[in-house]
Parts: structure tokens; sequence; C-alpha cells
């Protein structure tokens, strides 16, 4: 069975994941993800600082809302 992530290594792949969702100008990703997961920005923010663990199902409506681990192209 697979060991999940660290903590550390989860806010890294959440950043690497809002800032694949920036715009043109670089910015908006947290947004964005809050957005398409019907959460409040600053709660983003705060998984993002650490503040607040990102749980095993933040993780899998995340991997859901931007589509990855799918075969869809």
């Amino acid at each position: 069975m697979r060991q999940g992530m660290t903590p550390v290594e989860l806010r890294s792949w959440l950043r690497g994941v809002c800032d694949s969702l920036n715009d043109d100008h670089g910015t908006g990703g947290q947004s964005e993800l809050a957005r398409r997961l019907g959460w409040d920005g600053s709660t983003v923010r705060r998984k993002l600082a650490g503040k607040v663990k990102i749980s095993r199902s933040d993780e899998l409506a995340i991997r859901a809302v931007t589509k990855e681990d799918r075969n869809v192209q």
C-alpha cells in the first residue's frame, strides 16, 4: 500500500496545482481553485501556509476538479 505524501509534499503539490491554474499574467490560481471547489479563497491560502491540514478528501477533491490522474485529453 502506498504511503501518503508528507504535509510538506502536499503543500508543494497544492502550490503546483495553483500555479497550473494561473492566468496569462501568472495570477489567480488560488482563486480559481477555490471557485472550482466551492471553497473560500482564504481556505486555499491557509492550506498553502500550513495553518490548515490538507486532508485526503481535500486531495481527492482537488484532483477531481483539476482532472488530475484522469485519462482525459
